[in-house]
């Protein structure tokens, strides 16, 4: 999987009791703040009470820490949960996510990005991708490290395929496995290591914080959904305002979870949306109706995803080889 030895888990005595938990522990250790990920899937896990230090009523990337005792707490319990690494401040590291799902190029994007920026004044205006792990849709993480304090907004869609998590975001990480369909496929690091990340360009970070977003946030199958504050200032838009809040309340639940606190959360960003949309012959019936049920489909979809998870007779071969 990689040259280097910081996520060689051969011989780790850890790895028989706390599974994935061993690597928590050594991303900790690099400096990251981790959070427990549902077993085959991108979100934060939500089968345990709060481990010991969380905030009450936190929940999700906000769990992340640096305290072993959550990771004894979380893998003791479930050795295959995946392993989340908080962006932002909590963890001073950016993550530049490189999508190639529903026909984007986020690579090629990101890469005719850089070099229209050095033309127009800038030179040598490149992102340095010493660390970079691909994921298991095909695309791509690039992780830098940022200024110890400093800010940077998780931002979507900031170029078409391009998506920047910073504050309050955080990723999947090696050697974390996802359902991709009807396969368990695993993030693998294929440059560089996490031990290792170099420093953010200083013009990128404020590229980040400036720049207009030009790409789209995807919902439910495969089009193009509308970005969240788009919908919050314009509304649902007329004839199209069943599908759009069924797929923006799939979307959300995916996001913040299907617990009471992820779901009081998405049920706040819908308000917001519902509260901008032209309501005529649209009643609140209706609209409950289609937000119930996008909960309910979520919530089958992970019962499901799980059941894949407990049908597994064998251990996977996590470390990607």
């Amino acid at each position: 999987m990689t040259e280097h030895t910081c996520l060689n888990f051969d011989g780790d005595p850890r790895v028989g009791a706390l599974g994935l938990g061993a690597a928590a522990l050594r991303y900790q250790a690099m400096g990251y703040a981790v959070l427990a990920l549902g077993q085959g899937g991108k979100r934060p896990s939500s089968m345990f009470a709060p481990p010991p230090g969380a905030e009450p009523g936190s929940a999700g990337v906000h769990w992340a820490t640096t305290d072993p005792r959550m990771v004894s707490y979380v893998w003791g319990r479930e050795p295959l949960s995946g392993v989340g690494v908080a962006t932002g401040r909590g963890s001073n590291l950016v993550v530049v996510d490189l999508d190639v799902k529903r026909g984007e190029d986020g690579p090629g994007n990101f890469e005719r990005f850089q070099i229209e920026a050095s033309a127009v004044g800038v030179l040598d205006c490149y992102v340095p991708a010493n660390v970079v792990v691909s994921t298991p849709s095909g695309g791509y993480h690039i992780w830098l490290r940022t200024p110890p304090g400093l800010a940077v907004p998780t931002r979507p869609g900031i170029l078409p395929g391009v998506d920047i998590k910073g504050d309050d975001g955080y990723v999947a990480a090696v050697p974390s496995r996802v359902w991709e369909g009807d396969v368990l496929l695993p993030y693998r690091m294929v440059r560089g290591c996490p031990c290792t990340v170099p420093a953010a360009p200083p013009w990128f970070l404020r590229w980040i914080e400036q720049a207009q977003a030009t790409g789209t946030d995807h919902g439910e199958n495969g089009q193009p959904l509308p970005g969240l504050e788009l919908l919050q200032a314009a509304g649902l838009p007329v004839g199209e305002r069943n599908v759009t809040l069924y797929r923006l309340a799939c979307s959300l639940y995916r996001r913040y979870g299907t617990g009471p606190v992820g779901v009081a959360r998405a049920r706040i960003d819908l308000e917001t949306v519902w509260a901008a949309t032209d309501k005529r012959g649209f009643t609140i019936a209706e609209k409950e109706r289609t937000i119930s049920g996008a909960l309910s489909f979520v919530r089958r979809s992970e019962r499901e995803r799980d059941e894949r998870m407990r049908a597994l007779t064998t251990w996977p071969a996590w470390n990607g080889r």
